[in-house]
């Protein structure tokens, strides 16, 4: 029994405003798709899951708040780079404000948006338990002699002058680093064909609100919008063949990325109709200064509930933000199968072949499983 697995990511560029522009998602997407043949069926799949969650589901969850550990892994040469904690923690809150909508800039969101922009309730913390069970302040620094990092595996390889991730199902890997010209930062879409490298990757500029970051780009928007791929977001104006496909409803359709701070309403006719409201423009996964970003709706955090129900279940139940219990202490102990479903939440006895199944066990913890022949 062979699994293959693949690691795809979402490259996005800090270019300047006229560039024509600042991510690189379909390029590489369109790529990836063109190399493996399985990471497009695995994306038309996790699209598919994800639509028929949301509509056995909508938003629900198996708790009021879902709380995401959080390791930041500082890959720094020079003192500069080797942030401080301060900064990560600017990150952090600035991540817990734009995420449950508590963002003081909030109020400059359109009046006729007001009433889907959501509360997403979804949180972040620092880890408080590595992965040996040890207590941690959730940051793990780095000296290298690398240079700037690009796209490769070098970020997440210790040997190659990187930081290994912390096991990615139990916490959200962010790297902040020198980041390569050219780049603000990249991320992984859910699916299960992910492996190493399954998180962010951050320019040091970019990352949190105070102490080395670079305007415009210095309120922690960088690491929403990376994120907000990481919970299988795409662009607000899509990027998957069809003009303002994002796959989200309630976000108006869009034909292309904006830049700095417009002024609204703007791009009326997007995609050949009259839309009066224009481009959500400051919505946190367009392209807009990080002072003009603001929102996420009520489709997008049904797509990220999903997401998280679907492809990341660890963070539904994890002890890993407020205790010093050993995360796999539950190995030593023993464990029964309550139930296995579906994707679906369907419970079943006999998992198919080349299907995705969750087994739940007596002690909370739940484990995904395929079976490639």
């Amino acid at each position: 029994m062979t699994k293959k697995i693949f690691t795809i990511l979402l490259i996005c560029l800090n270019i300047n405003a006229s560039s024509q522009e600042r991510c690189g998602t379909e390029a590489v997407t369109e790529k990836m798709s063109n190399l493996y043949p399985e990471y497009r069926i695995a994306r038309e799949q996790v699209n598919e899951q994800t639509k028929e969650w949301i509509d056995k589901f909508g938003d629900n969850k198996l708790q009021n708040i879902i709380t995401i550990p959080v390791v930041v892994h500082v890959v720094w040469k020079t003192n500069s780079q080797n942030i401080s904690d301060a900064q990560i923690q600017s990150q952090i809150d600035v991540l817990n404000n734009d995420y449950r909508r508590t963002n003081i800039d909030q109020i400059n969101t359109p009046s006729v948006w007001q009433g889907i922009a959501a509360d997403s309730e979804i949180e972040f913390c620092l880890a408080s338990v590595d992965p040996n069970g040890q207590p941690t302040n959730g940051i793990n620094r780095v000296q290298t002699t690398h240079g700037q990092f690009g796209m490769s595996n070098d970020i997440h390889t210790s040997s190659a002058g990187g930081a290994d991730d912390w096991p990615n199902d139990d916490y959200l890997n962010i790297w902040v680093c020198d980041i390569s010209s050219g780049l603000l930062g990249y991320a992984t879409p859910p699916s299960f064909f992910i492996g190493d490298g399954d998180g962010l990757v951050i320019g040091y500029r970019y990352f949190g609100s105070t102490g080395a970051v670079q305007a415009p780009y210095n309120k922690g928007r960088t690491a929403t919008h990376e994120i907000g791929h990481w919970l299988n977001l795409d662009h607000v104006w899509g990027g998957w063949g069809s003009c303002g496909n994002d796959q989200v409803s309630d976000t108006p359709k869009q034909e292309s990325e904006n830049y700095s701070c417009p002024g609204y309403p703007l791009n009326i006719n997007s995609c050949n109709t009259t839309n009066p409201n224009g481009d959500m423009f400051m919505n946190y996964m367009d392209y807009t200064n990080d002072g003009c970003m603001n929102l996420f709706t009520n489709g997008q955090k049904a797509r990220m509930i999903a997401a998280i129900n679907q492809y990341r279940p660890n963070m539904l139940n994890q002890n890993l933000c407020s205790s010093t219990t050993n995360i796999y202490e539950h190995q030593n102990t023993t464990k029964e199968l309550i139930k296995i479903v579906d994707v679906l939440g369907k419970e079943t006895n006999n998992p198919n072949l080349n299907a995705t199944y969750f087994y739940i066990y007596n002690n909370g913890t739940v484990e995904k499983k395929i079976i490639v022949k």
